[in-house]
């Protein structure tokens, strides 16, 4: 975490500092030049004075410039120009505006240190800076007592800033760092978001790929069998075939419905209101399909099928609609018995008899998805699927699927 930035901003930053400074640094200096007192009594001239100042202002300001790589440097260095302004040149007094400048030191530091750190470079600077005034101050044969009253007022003006520059750094990095932690957070979020919209989209594009095949197995196996048909009394009656025929047009136009209302999903988009998917409700209408293309189907249906959960429902309809097309498929002519029973399971049941027109199955109708489609949606919701020939040499479909654990 920078807070000078670029080059740029690091200039105007050390440039501000020295300024604010410098100002607050010379009105002691300056005020007494202009009121007439130009003997000082310093060691150094007084032009030279002020110019050891600016200097002495313009060094500390330029040194904040390393706390973005060595904040520990840069504290060490604010606090010994100080102190060797304040001790070379004797006016302490003078110079409390850079107290500002360690405590700016201090701030960059704890907001790349620890609290702990952070504090023990506060304590450190305040006893060494106070305790090297202290010490000069003996030094150079001031009184005991004066001395101390004069380092522990010295004392009081430096802790504050010092210590509240430590404090409000310590605290605004604790606030750099949650951002970045959110900021970090959200982007691994955003990434997780794309895996399960591509996850999301392959498993609805398998969904609309089941869906096509669904539809269009059921439709061409009927529009094959109306064909069939109408092909075997059209030499004998071929006004009943034109009437078979006019059904193939039909049914072909509803397939052809059928089939732009599964692909809509392919162009929906997410504003777009999803239509309502085919369920169990709709077996009596996929039965009376079938018997209108000539198939002989007994329907049989125990419990309440309006309140299993739409998931459920769905899927039931699916390997209903899948068992009675590979029926038609693949033993034309034999009867279908259909039963469906709603408990805390839905158990659906369809078998068919051996094929009575073994000559007109149709094995090559296939798209792959049949049984193994069937059995995927099934177990998805916990279910079973068993599928199978019969001791009487026919084909029954047995599935399960639990109510209560897809309730939600």
């Amino acid at each position: 975490m920078t807070l000078t930035g670029s080059p740029r901003s690091a200039f105007l930053f050390a440039l501000t500092v020295f300024a604010t400074t410098a100002i607050q640094v010379l009105v002691i200096p300056v005020t007494a030049f202009i009121g007439g007192n130009t003997n000082w009594g310093l060691p150094l001239s007084e032009p030279l004075v002020v110019m050891v100042l600016m200097i002495g202002c313009a060094v500390q300001a330029a040194v904040l410039v390393l706390s973005d790589g060595r904040p520990r440097l840069a504290v060490a260095l604010t606090t010994a120009t100080y102190l060797l302004l304040a001790i070379g040149l004797g006016v302490p007094s003078w110079l409390t505006a850079m107290y500002l400048v360690i405590a700016i030191a201090l701030f960059l530091l704890a907001t790349r240190s620890t609290a702990v750190e952070a504090s023990l470079w506060a304590v450190g600077t305040i006893i060494f800076s106070m305790g090297t005034l202290l010490l000069w101050l003996l030094f150079i044969g001031t009184g005991y007592h004066v001395a101390v009253g004069y380092v522990l007022g010295e004392t009081a003006r430096f802790a504050a800033p010092v210590a509240g520059g430590t404090a409000l750094g310590f605290w605004w990095g604790v606030q750099m760092r949650r951002v970045t932690l959110a900021r970090e957070e959200a982007a691994l979020a955003k990434e997780e978001h794309a895996r399960r919209v591509s996850e999301a989209q392959h498993v609805e594009r398998a969904r609309i790929a089941q869906e096509l095949h669904d539809v269009a197995g059921q439709h061409l196996a009927g529009l094959i069998t109306l064909s069939d048909a109408a092909l075997a009394i059209a030499p004998e009656r071929p006004a009943s075939a034109l009437e078979l025929i006019n059904e193939v047009r039909s049914e072909g136009r509803f397939a052809a419905a059928s089939l732009a209302s599964a692909l809509s999903d392919l162009r929906a988009t997410g504003d777009e209101p999803a239509q309502t998917a085919a369920d169990l409700l709709g077996a009596p209408e996929l039965i009376e399909y079938w018997s209108r293309m000539g198939m002989v189907v007994r329907l049989s249906t125990n419990g309440d099928l309006d309140d299993l959960p739409a998931v459920v429902s769905s899927v039931g309809y699916r390997v209903l609609q899948e068992s009675l097309t590979n029926a038609a498929k693949h033993a034309p002519g034999s009867m279908v018995d259909v039963r469906i029973t709603a408990t805390e399971h839905v158990h659906l049941i369809v078998r068919n008899g051996r094929s009575l027109k073994p000559e007109d199955s149709l094995p090559g109708l296939s798209l792959s998805w049949g049984i193994d489609g069937m059995r995927q949606r099934v177990e998805l919701l916990r279910g079973t699927l068993v599928a199978g020939p019969t001791q009487a040499g026919g084909w029954e479909v047995n599935a399960t699927i639990p109510v209560t654990a897809n309730a939600g």
